[in-house]
């Protein structure tokens, strides 16, 4: 057995407040609890803590050294829970997102989360999905937002939606093909994702039936960019629905009908499977719930029904 620090307190508050009774009282344990849990130590360090011998309760000389070594203890231990509360007040959640969900949902997201779990402060990184699989495998980041991960086995993937792609142009642009055919898409200029990148391999994908290379692909890491780069006639692209939707309200773009139609893309919440005090169930519903809400993705029941 080894000493517990309910029989140091106990040690403790009997030599500082003078008697039993007195550290019964600031402590709110009985007398009888005290004294047992003092009789204790004594035994387990086997020597005499207090002498009895008069009325008032006096340290002996080996319970003056042990006081000492008590007040070390409780002083420690009182740190310890102030650091543990300090972490549990601060905890800090690395969060990435592709740039779509960062330029759409990640707002809504973050403000949800705030308001469920203000002690969490958050460490936001965006970029394109190829860079947070390798950041979520290297444990760079806790969890991340994005299309197709492929991450190791100590990473859980949560499907939460689809995200769906339209070809897009300049309302300029004389492209008058319906249904827009991959063999159309032969001398204009292209803009995409640069390998490997969700993006690209759907722009890849979609080409291969076409009996002509395009006259140019260019490559950007913002989609954002991309999307005022096709808007002013520079190229032609698919984008992210999500994305898009403002700018073809506004008739600033046009969407393309295409055939064969665009396949989704699986989004998905990816996250280091042990993730010490988060909780990680609430977390993934939110930010699931939170993204439906906002319409930036697609339901598995829509595509079904569909």
């Amino acid at each position: 057995m080894r000493i517990t620090l309910m029989q140091i307190e106990a040690f403790y508050w009997t030599a500082r407040l003078g008697g039993v009774h007195a550290a019964s009282r600031h402590l709110h344990l009985t007398q009888p609890a005290i004294s047992s849990r003092i009789r204790e130590m004594e035994s387990l360090l086997s020597v005499k803590l207090f002498d009895r011998s008069k009325q008032r309760m006096t340290l002996t000389a080996d319970g003056h050294i042990a006081l000492r070594h008590a007040e070390l203890a409780l002083n420690n231990s009182v740190k310890l829970e102030q650091f543990a509360a300090k972490q549990k007040q601060h905890r800090r959640l690395r969060l990435g997102a592709d740039e779509c969900s960062a330029m759409v949902g990640l707002t809504a997201v973050i403000a949800e989360i705030k308001a469920h779990f203000p002690e969490i402060t958050l460490e936001i990184t965006i970029d394109v999905g190829a860079v947070l699989n390798r950041k979520l495998n290297d444990h760079e980041l806790d969890l991340a937002l994005l299309t197709n991960p492929a991450t190791r086995e100590d990473v859980t993937d949560i499907f939460i939606g689809w995200m769906t792609f339209q070809w897009v142009a300049a309302p300029q642009l004389a492209i008058d093909a319906d249904p827009f055919l991959p063999e159309h898409a032969a001398g204009h200029p292209i803009v995409s994702h640069s390998a490997p990148s969700t993006l690209y391999s759907v722009v890849e994908n979609w080409l291969k039936g076409g009996s002509a290379p395009s006259e140019a692909f260019h490559s950007s890491n913002s989609l954002s960019f991309m999307a005022k780069l096709v808007s002013a006639g520079h190229a032609i692209g698919i984008l992210p629905v999500p994305l898009i939707r403002e700018m073809l309200a506004l008739n600033l773009l046009k969407t393309l009908p295409c055939d064969p139609p665009i396949p989704p893309a699986r989004f998905c919440l990816s996250y280091m499977t042990e993730m010490p005090d988060m909780q990680i169930d609430a977390l993934v519903a939110i930010t699931r719930e939170t993204l439906l809400r906002q319409k930036f993705l697609v339901g598995a029941e829509v595509m079904e029904g569909d």
